[in-house]
């Protein structure tokens, strides 16, 4: 695990979402940093501006010990755009964070995910 000097940084996508914000408060009571990856962050927040599917700078990701990725779109409603955001920017935001050469990398899926499963949510997830 990469630690800068003593400060433990984990990064979180999704963190005003009830799976991410239980991360971010567990994260938090143990001692760690929260660098929130939200579209709009909060004043007084340590936040960057992300959205999914957007470009993701390496540079933005650096010296974090580690990622949970929790976010999903849910505005997209046909299966290339679902694709495109959901999907790809899952992918650019794992390569930026490999770049950037975080240690610890967590993609939190669905219950909804499975062989088989009917829902583009599922699939995507």
């Amino acid at each position: 695990m990469i630690v800068m000097g003593e400060k433990k940084i984990c990064a979180i996508t999704g963190s005003n979402g009830y799976v991410g914000g239980c991360f971010r408060n567990y994260f938090a009571a143990h001692g760690w940093e929260i660098l929130e990856l939200t579209r709009q962050p909060g004043p007084g927040s340590l936040g960057i501006k992300f959205q999914l599917g957007g470009e993701v700078s390496p540079a933005s990701l650096a010296g974090l010990s580690a990622l949970v990725h929790c976010a999903y779109d849910f505005k997209p409603l046909h299966w290339d755009e679902i694709r495109r955001v959901n999907i790809e920017g899952s992918q650019k935001l794992f390569s930026a964070a490999r770049t950037a050469g975080i240690g610890k990398i967590v993609f939190i899926s669905s219950i909804s995910a499975y062989d088989g499963c009917r829902s583009l949510y599922g699939k995507a997830k």
